[in-house]
């Protein structure tokens, strides 16, 4: 969405999501935003948890769609040129019924995670393959690395991340933090996280270490600096302005990390199926220490943070992903219709 609007500043982007309006209007700016529940994807217990037996009870009650919250959704979108959906399922039966093209941008789809679960969960299996479905009724198929299962047919494009803002000094002096300290943050991908090892933090004498989320207001304790979940401070410049990054392995903190150059520090999620590909992407592509699950609880991430900072930044790897998808997407736009309109998110 960034990249059409700089591509094309008249661009109208309509979002239908759960994720808070804020998130838009401090990356994007001003969005036609519309709350609603367009997938459930997995249910997480904690950040690195997922919890089948609530997912089933949450897709029992979202599928199949109700005919008419379709045909409701089909009558808003009618006047769009485009749907563009990151692969909640909800958006391609209604571009279907509407009739309007549609996009599936992924590096995995929900059938394909279903699928890893069914030995354990074969309640998933109606779910797989009411999926695959809906997956088969987009117009375009694109796939941004690292790709989970590669579609032969699909358009192949390069990480897509948030772009930077502001400079990276400018950064570290509204956080209060000098040039020459290493920064290092922490962050486990939005998703609430507790944090009993800060006790261990505050005491460091060889960096400070960030963590968004981990407090209702800023506060700085010794080398412990704490931001709320929100904040003024955007995610990707923070990333940018760190020396080294400890997280959960997530598709968008991969992405980010490696438009900044910084090394990472990462916790796999155990039976995740996209961990390893993730995984395998980071120590193909980036500099950075595998860590295991069980090292979030008990702080021994920490004893790992002299020789991840050792591991020092690089030049930043390819993120063009979002410039490659915004041309694509104006090129159908171009292509399929005269509605002067921008895309529908």
């Amino acid at each position: 969405m960034q990249s059409l609007r700089r591509l094309r500043p008249d661009s109208e982007l309509r979002v239908y999501t759960e994720t808070p309006a804020w998130f838009f209007r401090d990356s994007v700016g001003a969005v036609d935003y519309r709350p609603l529940r367009t997938d459930i994807g997995l249910v997480q217990r904690s950040p690195m948890l997922e919890d089948i037996p609530a997912t089933l009870e949450q897709l029992a009650a979202f599928l199949p769609f109700r005919p008419a919250l379709v045909n409701e959704l089909a009558r808003q979108i009618a006047d769009q040129d485009l749907v563009v959906c990151d692969i909640s399922p909800l958006g391609l039966v209604v571009a279907a019924a509407a009739g309007v093209p549609s996009v599936l941008l992924e590096n995995f789809t929900w059938d394909w995670i279903y699928r890893a679960y069914l030995g354990a969960h074969p309640r998933l299996a109606p779910y797989v393959d009411a999926m695959a479905t809906i997956n088969s009724r987009a117009d375009v198929h694109v796939q941004t690395e690292p790709v989970c299962r590669p579609d032969p047919a699909a358009m192949t494009v390069a990480p897509i991340a948030r772009q930077l803002r502001e400079p990276r000094s400018a950064v570290r002096d509204r956080l209060g933090v000098e040039p020459d300290v290493p920064l290092v943050l922490v962050s486990m991908g939005g998703v609430p996280a507790q944090y009993p090892f800060l006790a261990r933090l505050r005491d460091r004498q060889d960096c400070v270490c960030l963590l968004p989320g981990a407090a209702t207001e800023r506060r700085r304790e010794g080398a412990l600096l704490a931001l709320p979940a929100r904040s003024d401070f955007y995610h990707p410049d923070l990333v940018n302005a760190c020396d080294a990054l400890v997280c959960k392995a997530g598709y968008s903190t991969l992405a980010e990390a490696r438009q900044a150059g910084v090394p990472l520090a990462w916790f796999p999620r155990e039976h995740f199926p996209e961990s390893p590909v993730l995984d395998a992407f980071i120590e193909r592509e980036m500099p950075g220490i595998r860590l295991q699950p069980s090292d979030w609880d008990e702080g021994a991430w920490i004893d790992r943070l002299p020789p991840l900072l050792a591991l020092g930044r690089r030049p930043p790897g390819d993120t063009s992903g979002a410039d490659q998808v915004a041309r694509l997407l104006l090129q159908q736009i171009v292509g399929g219709s005269s509605n002067p309109a921008g895309p529908a998110g």
